[in-house]
């Protein structure tokens, strides 16, 4: 019964180590798998990259990545001097804006007061206008 016992703990053991060990051949598996993709991934880049380059040695291609490089630092140098240039015309244009702006609200302010202004002689008039009517009207 003891050595019973004794040989089902052992193989409660066992079983474990086993469970244990499946598990960790599994993540192995998956492991490798990921390994094998990467590899094919890697190969398939390495195709590409032949293929692309054709005769071109890696020196070769190097300057050439440096050539387009350069090239597109001036690409993107010149872009911003022209975004520059554009926003200084932007600034100056909207200056120029506020100003013709400004000058209108001041010609407005004045074609106001000449309204008014022609609007109290026009009343003066009126009102001379009646008064003489007035005085006809007494002769």
């Amino acid at each position: 019964s003891k050595s019973s016992e004794e040989i089902k703990q052992q193989n409660s053991e066992l079983s474990e180590k086993v469970h244990s060990l499946v598990s960790a051949n599994s993540a192995m598996k998956l492991d490798m798998e990921d390994l094998h993709k990467k590899l094919e991934m890697a190969e398939l880049m390495i195709q590409q990259f032949s293929n692309q380059a054709g005769s071109l040695d890696a020196n070769q291609q190097l300057q050439m990545a440096l050539e387009e490089k350069a090239s597109l630092e001036t690409q993107v140098a010149q872009l911003s001097e022209s975004l520059h240039q554009l926003q200084a015309e932007r600034d100056q244009y909207v200056e120029k804006l506020k100003e013709e702006r400004s000058i209108w609200q001041q010609r407005v302010q004045q074609l106001s007061e000449q309204v008014h202004t022609m609007a109290e002689e026009k009343e003066k008039h009126m009102a001379q206008i009646r008064e003489l009517e007035a005085n006809i009207t007494e002769l």
